[in-house]
């Protein structure tokens, strides 16, 4: 496939690369590539141009003590901590809370949770430049970088509130079955979850809400069947995408 025939995918491949969350062989390619082809050197440069200098007007984020004391272990300058049973915090038992407060309270949700607020900086000055390309529109506000089970950016989720629609954009490469789509939910700190809307198969979607869905501590995203999840409680299908929301101005 020649890249450079897939203006959308080529773009959203070099934001990835830009912002570093394009590793391994995916990342040797796209640089032979670039060697290879001008449009895709171009396209890298053009993120790189807009997201050049942001990280430094942003406040640095501080992380959680628990992944700060991770880093602490893996650099040596800390001892592990005890993980025999006799050292460790009793655990809570098996089925307490709904399935999100437990999906929400594992380690796993938070592990990249200080990456995410870091990226936040870079894609909230990178996005709202080319929204604002696109339409004579105010910058989107981001509001949360949705990760998947391996702690990477998946999904990045603004608001636009010229227009009042909840922007969301893939960044990540789930293949779905052709009767799959993806569903948004807010996960408030009680009650059940909220579904926002569905993103369908697309690689962007607009979602039209009265309000930002800043009120809640969490979003999450679930493949559900064509017409949506079948369960009144919640998702249908499983979870895929999850991440705090975090507000990218005071």
């Amino acid at each position: 496939m020649k890249l450079a025939s897939h203006p959308d995918l080529l773009d959203r491949i070099a934001a990835q690369y830009a912002l570093g969350v394009l590793r391994g062989g995916a990342r040797r390619r796209l640089e032979r590539l670039a060697h290879e082809e001008p449009a895709v050197r171009a396209a890298i440069h053009r993120w790189q141009a807009r997201l050049a200098g942001v990280a430094e007007l942003q406040a640095a984020a501080e992380p959680v003590d628990k992944v700060w004391c991770g880093i602490e272990e893996r650099l040596g300058w800390k001892a592990a901590e005890d993980r025999s049973p006799s050292g460790a915090a009793r655990a809570p038992a098996p089925g307490a809370g709904s399935w999100w407060q437990r999906l929400w309270m594992a380690p796993v949700f938070w592990r990249g949770a200080a990456a995410a607020m870091a990226v936040v900086a870079v894609l909230a000055i990178g996005i709202g430049m080319q929204l604002a390309g696109q339409r004579d529109a105010a910058p989107a506000d981001v509001i949360a970088v949705l990760n998947d089970d391996r702690a990477q950016p998946a999904m990045l989720v603004s608001w636009d509130a010229l227009s009042g629609d909840l922007v969301v954009r893939r960044l990540d490469h789930l293949k779905l079955e052709d009767q799959q789509v993806l569903q948004l939910w807010a996960l408030p700190e009680r009650g059940k979850p909220q579904s926002l809307g569905l993103i369908g198969r697309v690689p962007q979607a607009r979602l039209a809400l009265a309000q930002p869905p800043t009120a809640v501590p969490a979003l999450a995203v679930s493949i559900e069947p064509a017409g949506g999840s079948t369960n009144a409680e919640g998702p249908s299908g499983p979870v895929v995408f999850k991440g705090p929301v975090i507000h990218s101005r005071p």
